[in-house]
């Protein structure tokens, strides 16, 4: 097994369940979608109560899309048929149905959910201390406390490469009562009567807090280029804080064995927010197994968030207070109700509240401190941990950010299989379109990590969006900034999640993270894969061979919006490469060893080269050496290099033993 993968569930503690809020999803592309839609196999008229559905929704224009995202998130939007894919609750579907929408039950795709839902159950049937770890399809997902835990044992271990910082308070952190009581002040008999109080924080909830990774014997003082993600930011999305906290531990605990974990932590720095809405996860937590909603979406913000029952006899049917909360994704400063409710609502009963003003909820403030710092008098941000770097005025969607920018924030979330990066709506100040000025390093990058992920990256959704987080650390500071949308479904099997969706993501950020020191430009220039040697270990003195392969092809183009298309990026032809010596190109002492192209390759010929070089070790010191190669294209752009290991032993050591064959 690799180091780091965590795959053997924790001891669940989930026993009880809360009805959760009506909060809807996105279904796989065609391609990997199980079920199939089959109305006539559908339940009958009354459904049953409790159930999660798999559907398809009938529109008729974009209009139409713009409309049923008040009731619809993470919509997929299927162009040719003219249909949206989605998960709702039995309310949810009786409520489209009730306002004139054909809503069509996929039945295999519905099974395969309430398979997930028993399972879940059985977990809070076992899930008391003491019982051994349950298997299964619902059992890889940690709550907030077993990830809090893990990561704190992580630290102990390797207290030279992972630290934990305080990020901020929650809601509930803020007020003068515990997160109990917070629940039965303003939450109704008839939910507070649902609630399994020993599943939730013993006082005043879990804060918001950040694991912190990086080699501080190599880092010590130096600025070092920063990834920054944020995960599960709405709630009842499973998938982003595990692949979150997987990474992290694929990260320290290949330190010093695998060649790109030890050089990325040796020269960059790693904040990750696992949990970005832990208040809202503890409810998620208990909603999902009961079956009584499709799992808490929103903070647990329930006085200003608070959802009443409106007067309306047919929408009281499906509005309450478990409807309440803000959603953090519409609640970042830049851009916050630019569109006038079309990209966010201000009605605390649906899914998109964005809250009473700008970054008024604690998450939001917390996050935006820690990533940006304070908003000085000059309008700029210090103190965070991304440099604000884009000098613009409130709203200004038209200045851009440097092209050197070293740094990088991803927001993770479910399930759309997406990437996504500002703007997030089309603007009438850009004559309709939704650009940004760095879009051609942006529109590189995303498609580079739709290769990895086999993800569509096309820039926007098919419904407007404002006060993101991603368009707020783009367009504060000037961050590149990128939003993942992970899996097939908010109740991925653990099978799907083990087999396609984590490896394919975390190799999607094994790629980002190596092009931190210049993610506007670096991806611009072609990947450098499949580095090997002719002997890992040699005596000094001795050469080896190195061999790579330079593929500047890596590029997975989605078309997106016909209307406005995104940017596209044809392969080039590879023009050169180089190895380094324990030095990354861009460091001051980087001395180039030009590498040349194989027998059955040349360079300008195509966009994928075989190289290779000799190495001399005579001045290699012994012990571990990391050999980096980096290519270039026809146009001159370098891309982001990757490394491997070399073992130098003395000239009198003995010599070392073919692979496989025991020493003496």
């Amino acid at each position: 097994m690799t180091p780091g993968l965590h795959t053997a569930p924790r001891r669940p503690r989930l026993r009880l369940a809360l009805c959760g809020l009506i909060v809807l999803a996105q279904l796989a592309p065609p391609a990997i979608a199980q079920g199939t839609v089959d109305p006539g196999a559908a339940p009958p008229a009354q459904l049953e109560q409790g159930r999660i559905w798999s559907v398809r929704v009938p529109y008729a224009s974009r209009e139409d899309i713009q409309r049923l995202s008040r009731w619809i998130d993470h919509m997929r939007v299927d162009k040719v048929g003219n249909t949206i894919a989605t998960e709702l609750d039995t309310r949810g579907v009786e409520r489209l149905r009730g306002m004139g929408y054909a809503v069509e039950i996929d039945v295999e795709g519905s099974e395969r959910i309430r398979g997930f839902q028993r399972q879940r159950q059985q977990l809070l049937k076992l899930g008391k201390p003491g019982d051994p770890p349950f298997g299964g399809n619902a059992a890889c997902y940690r709550t907030v406390e077993q990830a809090n835990l893990d990561i704190d044992a992580l630290a102990a271990r390797y207290p030279k490469l992972v630290r934990v910082a305080p990020v901020g308070q929650t809601w509930v952190q803020t007020q003068l009562l515990s997160f109990r009581n917070v629940l039965i002040k303003y939450l109704p008999q008839s939910v507070v009567s649902l609630i399994d109080f020993d599943l939730l924080p013993d006082s005043k909830g879990n804060p918001l807090r950040a694991v912190v990774i990086g080699n501080q014997d190599r880092i010590q003082e130096r600025t070092v280029p920063r990834m920054v993600t944020t995960s599960s930011i709405h709630a009842r999305e499973y998938t982003p804080a595990e692949i979150s906290t997987r990474f992290t531990e694929w990260l320290v605990k290949n330190h010093g064995i695998d060649p790109t974990a030890t050089w990325l932590l040796d020269h960059n720095e790693f904040h990750f927010i696992l949990h970005a809405n832990p208040d809202g996860r503890k409810l998620a937590e208990q909603a999902v197994p009961q079956g009584f909603g499709s799992g808490w979406r929103k903070n647990v913000h329930l006085a200003d968030g608070y959802c009443k029952a409106p007067d309306d006899p047919f929408m009281s049917q499906f509005m309450g207070p478990i409807e309440s909360g803000v959603d953090l994704n519409r609640n970042f400063p830049f851009g916050w109700n630019s569109t006038k409710g079309a990209g966010s609502s201000g009605d605390a009963c649906d899914a998109t509240f964005r809250g009473t003003s700008a970054a008024s909820e604690p998450e939001t403030a917390a996050i935006v401190r820690y990533v940006a710092g304070t908003r000085q008098q000059d309008g700029n941000f210090t103190g965070g941990l991304l440099r604000d770097r884009r000098t613009a005025a409130a709203n200004d969607f038209a200045t851009g950010a440097p092209g050197d920018y070293e740094g990088l924030y991803i927001d993770i979330h479910s399930f759309s299989q997406l990437v996504l990066w500002p703007w997030g709506i089309r603007r009438e100040s850009l004559r309709g379109d939704s650009k940004t000025a760095n879009d051609d390093g942006m529109a590189a990058f995303a498609q580079r990590l739709a290769w990895y992920n086999g993800y569509a990256a096309t820039q926007i959704i098919d419904y407007d969006t404002d006060g993101t987080t991603t368009d707020t650390f783009y367009g504060e500071l000037g961050a590149p900034s990128f939003t993942i949308e992970l899996g097939t479904s908010f109740y991925e099997p653990c099978e799907e999640f083990e087999q396609n969706t984590f490896p394919k993501n975390v190799a999607s950020l094994r790629y980002a993270a190596r092009t931190l020191k210049a993610p506007y430009q670096l991806p611009l220039g072609p990947d450098a894969a499949d580095i090997q040697l002719s002997a890992a270990t040699v005596r000094q003195g001795e050469s080896v061979t190195l061999t790579a392969t330079i593929d500047d092809d890596r590029y997975l183009y989605n078309q997106g919006d016909s209307r406005l298309p995104v940017t596209r990026h044809d392969p080039q032809p590879i023009q050169a490469a180089n190895a380094y010596i324990n030095t990354l190109p861009w460091d001051g002492a980087a001395r180039a060893i030009p590498l040349r192209a194989t027998a059955d390759t040349a360079f300008g010929a195509g966009p994928r080269v075989k190289v290779s070089g000799v190495i001399d070790t005579s001045a290699f010191m012994p012990g571990k050496h990391l050999l980096y190669v980096q290519g270039i294209n026809q146009k001159g752009r370098a891309g982001p290099p990757d490394a491997i290991f070399l073992e130098v032993r003395a000239k009198d050591a003995p010599q070392p033993c073919p692979p496989g064959q025991p020493a003496a």
